[in-house]
């Protein structure tokens, strides 16, 4: 009886689906909405997101990068937006153009498998200034400082042990 009636409700115009979430309540417990789709995490006090990542590439990729980083075209490392700014994209799997690949200016490594205190990945994501005479811009760059501390240790754990792709 159910998928009789559901066969004759209306679909959405254009074949379009429903959204996931339209606010964080929509989301199941520890997530949060993010771009119609619900992600893990919690909504901090300022309206940011705090990720809940585990220190793998995959979930740092898909929650933490993909999300915050390189997705839409307003965001810095997005293929829109890295033309404006370091050139590097993150948009897809960005493992190849972070791991043991140099900065911009060839001065640093941007994942030192390892090595967290000297990945200028981790380094960019703990500083809270605008502008670092030697490390530039904490990221992001419009707020930095303000990437979680979960966050950024799940980013500096997976370095330590090593940066491996899975």
């Amino acid at each position: 009886m159910k998928l009789a009636l559901a066969a004759l409700l209306p679909a959405c115009i254009g074949g379009v689906q429903a959204a996931q979430c339209a606010v964080d309540q929509d989301c199941p417990a520890s997530s949060v909405c993010i771009g119609a789709v619900c992600h893990p995490g919690t909504r901090e006090v300022d309206g940011g997101v705090c990720e809940s990542i585990h220190p793998s590439w995959v979930d740092i990729n898909q929650n933490f990068v993909q999300v915050g980083c390189g997705v839409r075209a307003t965001n810095c490392h997005s293929a829109e937006g890295a033309a404006a700014g370091s050139g590097l994209v993150f948009a897809g799997d960005a493992y190849q153009r972070l791991v043991n690949a140099p900065s911009a200016d060839g001065g640093f490594i941007l994942v030192k498998p390892g090595d967290p205190d000297h990945s200028l990945l981790a380094i960019k994501l703990h500083l809270t200034t605008t502008y670092d005479p030697l490390y530039g811009s904490g990221m992001p760059p419009d707020r930095p400082g303000q990437t979680c501390a979960a966050a950024q240790d799940a980013v500096r754990q997976w370095i330590l042990s090593g940066a491996g792709p899975n």
